[in-house]
């Protein structure tokens, strides 16, 4: 036991591992910061014109990816090394709710197939809006009191 203790301290991809995962810290931490201004700027963007800034969006996904892998890294669930050792990530587009997209038609009713019918991956499904939320309560409602 003692023995493999020795020879783990004298692998260098051991030590150079220890020295990358303290510089990705430190990017962890520039990141953070980066997120935080990102994060107040769509606050500021948002107060002032009524909807985010699509690029900012798309920066502060990116920034998410990156911190993500550094993560990763960071606790041993990869080998690999973030950027720069790879490209920088690129953000998922997700699907943006917009209010002419959450909207619910009044002429439109929840039916009970689309309710049965369970997705393959919960992920990929989208968020109802509270709108929507209370409208089907509403309905839920008409249909016990008959």
């Amino acid at each position: 036991m003692a023995d493999d203790f020795v020879e783990n301290l004298k692998k260098p991809s051991a030590w150079l591992r220890i020295v990358l995962m303290a510089g990705f810290v430190v990017a962890l931490y520039v990141s953070g910061m980066i997120l935080m201004v990102l994060m107040l700027a769509q606050i500021l963007f948002s107060l002032l014109t009524g909807d985010d800034n699509p690029n900012l969006r798309r920066l502060g996904g990116s920034l998410a990816a990156y911190v993500a892998e550094i993560l990763a890294f960071l606790t041993y669930n990869t080998q690999q090394k973030p950027f720069p050792f790879m490209p920088f990530p690129v953000p998922q587009e997700a699907p943006i709710e917009t209010p002419e997209t959450t909207e619910v038609s009044e002429h439109s009713a929840p039916t009970e197939t689309a309710a049965a019918v369970t997705p393959a991956e919960p992920a990929a499904t989208p968020k109802r809006s509270t709108a929507r939320r209370k409208k089907a309560a509403a309905t839920d409602e008409q249909d016990t009191d008959v």
